[in-house]
């Protein structure tokens, strides 16, 4: 995994520096093209040759009379085949580049998206509050996109563009060196214009990825609460809402294409300004019979200077694009970096291999957890044991921190103060790999991911058998709706699972946990949709069929967690009561009262 997009470049330095190497071919022949040309006509007309034109004719004249009657064809005709012959080794050249900045701005992308992938997939819930998962949707997406995109233009332009800038201009001084003063003033002109506009745009650019963050926040909320805006009648409300996140966005990317739009006509009046100039200068000294170098000024002269001219404009123009490329592309690597340098709260910086000989696989001693930015403790004083095959229940109502307590369990959290042991030695000291290989997790929300039936249950344990997969299905009471599908294991669970009922998503998320052997089980209120008899004939196959296991199970009914060897009673983060059910019923108003509100008792 990257921890900067800078060793992604690092990873291919040999294309970076090759690439726009090869590029120089290409403008080194662009260059010396309109030096054939002028050759040409200046070999074809006889006029009085200059420096340029004796060094280059005397390569035309080297390939001999193809034409012994006619020398201004024979020059043209030797002058052609030269500038195809350039044309084709430029093309051939800028071909290779093409090619290699594609291959690597596609491989830095790749890169730079798994290792972002990589990094929220280890962040803990905490680090991803942080960022929001909009914002980490669009560096994701969009930043990582920008990246690769500067890679593509770095490799294509980067090098060329100033190649052949610099080099028009130093044969514009050879040419003529009035107009090579008119082209030395004219460049800097235009990059104070390219560069001024792009360093404000650059500003904006933070704010448009911003706005874009927003957008997907929105449409998230959206697509995820359709039910509930339904029902309430909210789509207008929801709609302008929308209409407003992308007015911002829309006004914020009008800002920059203003930006942009300066540059092109101020490029453009200072090139024709220029121009002007050239044509001037030269027909004044063509007039005056001016001599350069001990020779008179040709009209060849004025056109090449003008085709160089051209060529610098052209560059110029790609120049542009490049610097707005490029300052997208930097907006956006911050992004990615800042998602990358992210110090992880969780680590295995602590992880050892001591293993400890203990009946006992969770111990907490004490234990809070607080939200410091928040000011508050979502669990205060926790302490108790879980032993190998044992089973624990959690009762409390909404928000007195059953979840939170699972959290900790998984260590998606870490304690504030206190200790958890996980078989015999602290929590930190197990690597996440290792705890979480050795729980079986059934969340609160069933989460079924778009593929099969199988895929699914794969992911607890890719080698799993049908065997094993149907004896889940049979315990979690799935298997009476699943057996009747044709395509029994393979058939399709659409993205979340949304093709099932909420109960049967539920069965078949407590199928996929039973299809590895975990040390420990946890089911997180994950049998709230199941009727009473359902509920307890899967707690009789989980007691009968894996008795070593120790089991979790955090519910808000007291009938699924009256059989457990040991039951928490939460209330606010608090342990307000712990004990058999009988105990409990004797001894915590809370559990007695809940207890009898879901219970009829007969006298």
């Amino acid at each position: 995994m990257l921890e900067k997009t800078s060793q992604a470049y690092a990873h291919h330095k040999a294309a970076l520096i090759l690439g726009p190497l090869n590029k120089m071919i290409e403008a080194v022949f662009d260059l010396f093209i309109p030096l054939v040309m002028k050759a040409v006509l200046d070999l074809s007309f006889g006029t009085s040759r200059d420096v340029i034109t004796d060094s280059v004719g005397s390569i035309i004249r080297a390939f001999g009379n193809w034409v012994p009657d006619n020398p201004t064809l024979n020059y043209s005709l030797i002058g052609g085949v030269m500038i195809i012959i350039l044309s084709v080794v430029g093309f051939g050249a800028t071909m290779l580049t093409q090619y290699i900045a594609a291959r690597t701005a596609v491989a830095v992308g790749t890169e730079v998206r798994d290792s972002l992938y990589e990094k929220i997939l280890k962040m803990a819930a905490k680090d991803r509050a942080h960022f929001g998962n909009s914002k980490l949707l669009t560096i994701l997406n969009s930043d990582s996109y920008q990246v690769q995109q500067g890679v593509l233009i770095f490799i294509r332009l980067i090098v060329r563009a100033p190649f052949v800038i610099l080099g028009a201009l130093v044969i514009s001084f050879v040419l003529d060196w009035q107009i090579g003063l008119i082209f030395t003033a004219m460049i800097p002109l235009i990059l104070v214009v390219i560069f001024a506009v792009m360093g404000k745009a650059s500003k904006e650019y933070l704010k448009i990825q911003t706005k874009l963050d927003r957008l997907s926040d929105e449409a998230s909320d959206t697509l995820e609460g359709v039910k509930v805006i339904k029902a309430f009648h909210r789509e207008e409300f929801e709609n302008a809402r929308f209409a407003d996140a992308t007015s911002s966005y829309e006004k914020a990317s009008i800002r920059v294409q203003k930006l942009n739009a300066l540059i092109n006509p101020l490029t453009f009046g200072i090139i024709a300004l220029a121009t002007l100039a050239t044509v001037l200068v030269g027909g004044f000294d063509l007039s005056n019979g001016t001599e350069f170098m001990g020779a008179p000024l040709l009209p060849s002269t004025i056109i090449t200077e003008i085709s160089y001219l051209t060529q610098i404009f052209t560059t110029l123009v790609q120049l542009t694009n490049v610097v707005m490329i490029l300052t997208k592309a930097n907006v956006s690597r911050h992004r990615v970096d800042e998602v990358l340098t992210y110090p992880l709260t969780l680590t295995d910086d602590k992880a050892n291999e001591k293993k400890i000989d203990t009946d006992v696989l969770f111990d907490f001693e004490h234990v809070y957890l607080g939200y410091k930015e928040e000011g508050n403790e979502a669990l205060k004083d926790i302490s108790f044991t879980l032993k190998k095959g044992g089973t624990l229940g959690v009762i409390g109502g909404t928000g007195s921190g059953k979840s939170t307590l699972i959290y900790l369990m998984e260590r998606f959290y870490e304690a504030s103060k206190g200790e958890i042991l996980f078989s015999g030695k602290p929590i930190e000291e197990t690597s996440l790999e290792e705890l979480r290989n050795a729980i079986g997790y059934v969340p609160q929300k069933a989460v079924l991911f778009k593929g099969t039936i199988r895929s699914n249950f794969l992911m607890a344990d890719p080698s799993a058998t049908d065997e094993r997969m149907v004896q889940a299905l049979k315990d979690s009471c799935a298997y009476e709706f699943v057996s009747k599908y044709p395509d029994f294991l393979d058939h399709e669970v659409e993205e979340g699972g949304k093709n099932f009922s909420g109960g049967q998503r539920q069965r078949l998320t407590i199928a996929r946990a039973l299809i590895k052997d975990h040390p420990v089980l946890i089911l997180d209120d994950s049998t709230s949709a199941l009727d009473l008899l359902t509920d307890k004939t899967v707690r009789t196959n989980l007691a009968e069929h894996y008795p070593s296991v120790a089991k979790v199970i955090v519910s808000q009914r007291v009938s699924t967690v009256a059989d457990a060897d040991e039951i928490l009673v939460l209330d606010g983060g608090k342990l307000i009561g712990k004990g058999k059910h009988e105990e409990l019923l004797k001894t915590c108003p809370v559990y007695k009262e809940t207890y009898l509100s879901q219970v009829r008792k007969e006298d």
